[in-house]
């Protein structure tokens, strides 16, 4: 008897090790009774997905929509929420957005919250310099996302996140604004990302840019593919800034055909996912977001994308 006693307290302990342990055991019952039946333990090993509350998103964009426009003295300026390009909406806020500015001491800072970001200095630089297309000043604009709620696997880096706030990028100034609404990163186990958001704007006759837009329906696109999210030393429970896939990317158009990749456009050849340069085609910007033979070709690559998960 004390032979099986102890024989019955060893695999008791042995069962209380291997449910620490994750891994299920059977062992025979302690209990009287002839029954000659096993007893399952078993305990779900700890989960790896995590709830994210306040992740952040920061984007420049790309040089181009930081940039003036070929229209004299019409820059491509950004503010919060939908606007109809006046000042009664150039508004720093909307939602969880805002739009950012370099200030004078080279510091993003909302618009509007001092002179050098003011309305009145929206086609120049914080230091002051009016920016053109042809110049070497840009305006120095930021877009930054904050209160993001998803999941994220700590474990492999697979998740989704989710921003709401609307912003509008004015391009050509007040002529063919176009606004980005609620942006989501998806994230896949093989660490490629993609950034979707739903699109306004108007379509408008670049010949006749003083006529009114024709309103676009709200249209959901893919504002970038992101080929290796934590490639650049991101990580898993901290966040990443990681390139998107528009250097080498392909779209097709029904106008302004994308320009053969040669020797001198090698280094900024590419385009913006496909159903963003469709609806921009609609807007009548479509050349905008490839490589078109534009002198403005070397300022269309999208910049960075960069996440903070907020833990």
């Amino acid at each position: 008897m004390n032979r099986l006693r102890l024989t019955r307290r060893a695999l008791g302990s042995l069962a209380v090790a291997l449910a620490a342990s994750g891994i299920a055991a059977c062992v025979p019952p302690t209990g009287g009774g002839g029954g000659g039946g096993t007893t399952t333990t078993t305990t779900t090993l700890p989960s790896t997905t995590v709830t994210v509350t306040d992740a952040s998103l920061e984007w420049t964009i790309s040089r181009e929509a930081d940039n003036a426009s070929f229209a004299p003295g019409q820059v491509n300026y950004w503010s919060a929420g939908i606007s109809d390009s006046t000042a009664a909406t150039y508004v720093p806020t909307n939602g969880n957005a805002t739009v950012l500015k370099k200030n004078a001491s080279g510091s993003y800072v909302p618009i509007g919250s001092e002179d050098a970001v003011s309305w009145a200095n929206r086609n120049r630089d914080g230091a002051g310099n009016v920016v053109t297309a042809t110049n070497a000043f840009y305006l120095g604009q930021k877009i930054r996302y904050t209160g993001g709620t998803g999941t994220i696997d700590t474990a492999s880096g697979a998740g989704t996140i989710q921003w709401t706030g609307t912003f509008t990028v004015n391009f050509y100034g007040q002529y063919v604004p176009f606004w980005i609404v609620d942006p989501t990163l998806t994230i896949d186990e093989d660490g490629s990302g993609t950034l979707q958001a739903t699109l306004g704007g108007t379509a408008k006759d670049m010949a006749d840019p003083e006529a009114p837009g024709t309103p676009l329906p709200s249209t959901k696109v893919t504002l970038a593919d992101l080929p290796d999210v934590y490639g650049s030393g991101g990580s898993h429970t901290t966040g990443f800034t990681a390139a998107t896939a528009y250097l080498g990317s392909s779209v097709t158009v029904p106008a302004t055909p994308q320009l053969p990749k040669t020797g001198t456009n090698e280094g900024y050849w590419g385009a913006w996912p496909q159903s963003f340069v469709d609806f921009q085609t609609d807007t009548n910007l479509g050349s905008y977001w490839y490589t078109s033979g534009s002198p403005a070709d070397p300022k269309k690559p999208q910049e960075p994308i960069t996440v903070s998960l907020g833990f």
